[in-house]
């Protein structure tokens, strides 16, 4: 994952914006009761029980974090959060 100032610098071309224009609508970001919000439903229309999330940050401790807040609003017990949030580093 490239570093924030390596993100910021990097200017699109025509083929990268029309390519991220695409696929945004797969992303889901916002406070954590939006995100629960979002996966909520998105397992309900697919009718599963079960998510996996990949946070896209080059940081780890914001990945670490990212996911702690998740664990949070899914109200998931301490023993579940351990196990459901994975050691980044």
């Amino acid at each position: 994952m490239p570093s924030y100032e390596t993100t910021r610098r990097h200017r699109w071309t025509g083929a990268e914006l029309e390519r991220a224009k695409v696929h945004r609508t797969a992303l889901v970001s916002g406070a954590p009761e939006q995100v629960h919000a979002v996966l909520t439903g998105l397992a309900a229309t697919h009718g599963v029980d079960e998510l996996i999330v990949n946070t896209l940050t080059a940081d780890p401790a914001d990945r670490q974090r990212s996911y702690e807040l998740l664990a949070e609003a899914f109200a998931l017990p301490a023993a579940r959060r351990e196990a459901a949030v994975p050691a980044v580093g």
